[in-house]
């Protein structure tokens, strides 16, 4: 290629950035930073193209021009962001250095026909990945828009809920929604909230002053008692509402479970609950006192082969898988671990009986 050629497609490159930024409205101090920056990155091309790429024969000092120039691009790529305030599309580049390394290799490799319809093929599926990723909602506007109202009956719109949301959303909420889900809004914003653990919540509200300038926050703020109520996930105060430890479905080792498990709380309040519960099932001392009260229980004269506190925030006791339960067993069990518990506060001590190996 020819210098006047390369002179020609840099002219281009730098008509099509101003036009860019033409439309964004940018102002003459970022024009004239644009300018000096691309004439940099103009002089740095003819640089390498000069000085380097002598020898137009040699593929290794074309593959390494190439990679010199991606490191040319991206440094303008970040002086025009942090000096003009301009944010350029990033991928652009990517591609373009994509580009020339595939041209690279076309032209100075001896490649066979099926060789280079493998090669197209690799430069279709990066140009059909990069369309098909520009497809998925990545901010709440573009899923509202792509998915939420554009489903305008209550099965679609339920489709894109969360698990958790989706059991309370009733049609009654829909036919409430679906007037507004037909309509533009007059604005949008991008709140962030963000839970804590004394039950605090804190709004945050970004948006871009102007097409093309970083995010910045709009709003911060804590929220009021009786609106975090609103948004809450995790409760003020510990929930035990569960019938048995977290995974529990299908473990076919479980013979039974007791009392109420840990259901929906903070790592924390977890944490505060199995320390309560280790501060009184911790020690080997009480459970040798009760163990006393549990005679003929206990291996090797009886089917329970081990027990302890698990992690999960419950107690667990193993029997002989060949033992056939007894309700008066585990009625006993229970009975007495469970009136330690009451003395020290804990209702609803949660046990699970299972079936273990020695």
């Amino acid at each position: 290629m020819k210098l006047r050629d390369v002179a020609l497609i840099q002219l281009v490159g730098y008509l099509l950035i101003i036009g860019y930024l033409y439309r964004t409205i940018a102002n003459v101090a970022q024009v004239v930073i644009l300018t000096i920056l691309y004439t940099a990155l103009s002089l740095s091309a003819i640089f390498i193209r000069s000085y380097y790429l002598k020898d137009k024969e040699s593929l290794k000092r074309q593959l390494i021009g190439t990679f010199m120039s991606f490191i040319a691009l991206s440094g303008f790529y970040i002086a025009v962001k942090e000096w003009a305030g301009i944010a350029l599309d990033y991928e652009i580049i990517v591609l373009v250095t994509i580009f020339l390394l595939f041209y690279v290799l076309w032209k100075d490799l001896n490649l066979a026909g099926l060789e280079k319809t493998v090669m197209i093929l690799v430069l279709l599926t990066i140009i059909l990945v990069r369309a098909y990723n520009s497809t998925i909602p990545n901010t709440t506007y573009r899923l509202y828009h792509s998915k939420i109202s554009s489903g305008t009956n209550y099965e679609n719109v339920r489709d894109t809920l969360t698990d958790d949301f989706k059991n309370s959303f009733s049609k009654e909420d829909f036919a409430k929604l679906k007037p507004y889900l037909l309509q533009d809004p007059l604005r949008t914003t991008q709140p962030t909230i963000m839970e804590f653990e004394d039950g605090k919540m804190l709004l945050i509200e970004s948006a871009y002053d102007k097409e093309g300038e970083e995010l910045q926050i709009s709003n911060i703020t804590i929220l009021p008692k009786e609106v975090a109520a609103y948004f809450r996930y995790y409760p003020l105060k510990i929930t035990r509402d569960a019938s048995a430890p977290p995974g529990a479905e299908g473990d076919k080792t479980i013979i039974e479970t007791r009392g109420a498990f840990v259901g929906r709380a903070t790592e924390q309040q977890k944490r505060d609950w199995y320390d309560n519960l280790i501060g009184v099932f911790g020690k080997k001392e009480l459970w040798d006192e009760l163990w006393i009260n549990l005679e003929g229980v206990r291996a090797p004269d009886g089917p329970l082969i081990g027990s302890g506190t698990k992690g999960e925030g419950h107690l667990e006791f193993r029997f002989r898988e060949d033992w056939k339960p007894k309700q008066k067993v585990l009625d006993e069990i229970y009975s007495v671990f469970q009136e330690t518990a009451a003395k020290h506060g804990i209702k609803n001590l949660p046990v699970v009986f299972k079936w273990g190996e020695q």
